[in-house]
């Protein structure tokens, strides 16, 4: 009956520990929508095999968005300072680059941009804000 119960517990703690591996796993890949594609500029939507032209809306778009959304720096090095990758708005000002799903429809979705973030010891992480 003892031996029983500790297979079970075993088979438990196996099936927990699985189960958040997948979770942390799927948490931390972007994955996009419907099958879309994951990309920043017009280089990796060509890369994924789509029309230039295409391309290059779906990153303006984004662009577009990230300008009105996303915060705004008065100098590129500021905006490197605290973003990744930064691009000047045509507003004025400079803008995180973003990332975003591409769908087959052409509309960029789930828009994305990273930002520094420092943790306890002072070091630079990055953390993925996203626009909605």
């Amino acid at each position: 009956m003892a031996r029983t119960s500790l297979k079970y517990v075993i088979i438990f703690v196996a099936l927990v520990g699985a189960a958040g591996a997948i979770f942390y796993a799927r948490r931390t890949v972007p994955v996009c929508a419907e099958d879309g594609k994951y990309m920043a500029s017009v280089a990796d939507c060509q890369a994924w095999g789509l029309d230039a032209k295409l391309c290059k809306e779906a990153v303006e778009k984004a662009r577009a968005v990230a300008a009105r959304a996303a915060p705004k720096t008065e100098t590129m090095f500021q905006c490197e300072l605290r973003f990744t990758d930064c691009f000047e708005n045509p507003a004025g000002g400079f803008s995180p680059r973003p990332a975003f799903c591409l769908r087959a429809g052409g509309e960029p979705t789930e828009i994305r941009y990273l930002e520094y973030e420092s943790d306890r010891r002072n070091r630079k992480k990055t953390k993925e804000v996203r626009i909605d």
